[in-house]
């Protein structure tokens, strides 16, 4: 088995093993004090290259936590409306130039 053979196959295996463990697709890695949240493939290439490490219950506690404060705290932006304000701006502007 080839070296490049043999590293998909470990980014496979640890892959399969964290969908079992993390069936909604998503788990969290640290990488030097980070917290990311990753889907598994992603995760199981990172965790093979030995660049991050999984997450502990407590670390994704916390991280959870922290998000739902962030979300609780921030306020709510009506997007759509932002979108067509943005987008009446750009059409006013591109009548204007012609």
């Amino acid at each position: 088995m080839s070296k490049f053979s043999q590293y998909y196959s470990e980014i496979r295996a640890k892959a399969q093993e964290l969908a079992n463990r993390f069936p909604n697709g998503d788990f969290l890695v640290i990488c030097k004090g980070t917290v990311s949240e990753v889907p598994v493939r992603l995760g199981a290439q990172l965790l093979v290259e030995g660049s991050h490490r999984l997450a502990t219950q407590d670390e994704a506690d916390a991280f959870h936590a922290t998000m739902e404060m962030n979300r609780a705290t921030t306020p709510q932006v009506d997007t759509l409306e932002n979108a067509r304000q943005q987008f009446a701006a750009l059409m006013a502007g591109r009548e204007k130039s012609k």
